[in-house]
């Protein structure tokens, strides 16, 4: 699958939630983010007028799983600082010569000899920026729609 197809995967042009990140295996990475748009009505704020972002009915959950990845990394997005290569088409891309596949060459013995050519994936959702740096792309699926409600419950249920 191509950067096109897995953007396209994602709903290209939304913003994404992440609502679960975990291992349901040994060093396999699974991570669930939910679409979420801008509510119709605006609520006042300091600043004036504001959209919430928020989950809706029509929300879509896509469940990305990166078997036998090599490194990850989850940043408050408040906190990010981007590389001069940070230009994406979605939420999801691919990445070169960046400052984490930097840190994952000095810090492990992983190299594209072995266990095969690194690729660095940004996931970036409305409150998290992702590295993960894996051999092959995630596996990505649409959750039916029951779990999708399940996970927004829950979200919801934190505040």
């Amino acid at each position: 699958m191509d950067d096109l197809d897995l953007a396209i995967k994602l709903g290209r042009g939304c913003s994404l939630w992440l609502a679960e990140i975990g291992e349901p295996r040994t060093n396999d990475l699974r991570v669930v983010a939910i679409e979420v748009s801008a509510s119709t009505q605006s609520e006042e704020t300091i600043a004036g007028p504001a959209f919430a972002v928020l989950p809706n009915q029509n929300s879509r959950a896509f469940e990305l799983i990166w078997y036998c990845y090599v490194g990850y990394s989850v940043r408050n997005e408040s906190f990010f600082r981007s590389e001069d290569e940070d230009l994406s088409n979605g939420p999801l891309f691919r990445r070169r010569d960046t400052a984490f596949l930097r840190y994952i060459a000095a810090t492990t013995f992983a190299t594209d000899d072995y266990p095969g050519t690194l690729v660095h994936w940004s996931l970036y959702t409305e409150w998290h920026c992702m590295d993960v740096v894996s051999v092959d792309p995630p596996e990505i699926r649409e959750l039916p729609d029951e779990e999708a409600r399940d996970c927004i419950a829950r979200l919801n249920a934190q505040g």
